[in-house]
């Protein structure tokens, strides 16, 4: 009886060992263009997920627009999908592709973002230093403030802070003082 059931498995071992797999069709997406396919796809499922109330607003459908950009159709990528996803080690190093392919737009997307952060830096620093030049109309330099006298200036009177004089038809009365001016 025992070498029965090790004869069946035996049988059934030996059948499970002729996997078959699919033709490639007439009409395969070359494994290039496939990991460019599926690195858009890749990239489409996950703006669908951050966003959907802007896919469905502006009536975006991404999985036509791949299909457009590729000029392929959706049977055509089923049977391509199907045969590359037959042989695992292969499959497995398309992905591996795709992943690379994602991680140098990333890197890509990054390198603008310092750039624009960058500029906007400039920018600032720039409308920092206009208005430096603008309240040093004077003339007077524009000083480090570790440089500055921070010592009180003598007090110097001019129209603005000379105490105002009364005139009467008499003549002309100073005030007695700062707070009395006159007016």
């Amino acid at each position: 009886m025992k070498k029965i059931w090790y004869i069946g498995i035996a049988l059934l071992l030996w059948q499970c060992q002729d996997i078959k797999y699919p033709e490639a069709p007439e009409n395969l997406i070359d494994r290039e263009t496939m990991i460019q396919v599926y690195t858009d796809a890749y990239l489409a499922n996950a703006s669908k997920n951050f966003n959907r109330t802007i896919l469905l607003r502006e009536q975006i459908a991404l999985t036509e627009y791949i299909y457009k950009k590729y000029d392929i159709d959706s049977l055509q990528y089923e049977k391509s999908n199907a045969f590359y996803s037959a042989d695992l080690d292969n499959y497995r190093d398309m992905f591996l592709q795709v992943q690379e392919n994602i991680n140098a737009r990333f890197r890509e997307v990054d390198s603008i973002v310092e750039q624009e952060e960058e500029e906007k830096k400039r920018y600032k620093d720039s409308m920092r230093e206009l208005q430096k030049r603008r309240r040093d109309s004077l003339g007077l330099g524009i000083q480090d403030s570790t440089e500055l006298d921070t010592s009180i200036p003598a007090k110097t009177e001019d129209s603005l802070t000379k105490p105002a004089v009364k005139r009467t038809l008499q003549g002309e009365i100073a005030p007695k003082s700062k707070n009395d001016s006159g007016l």
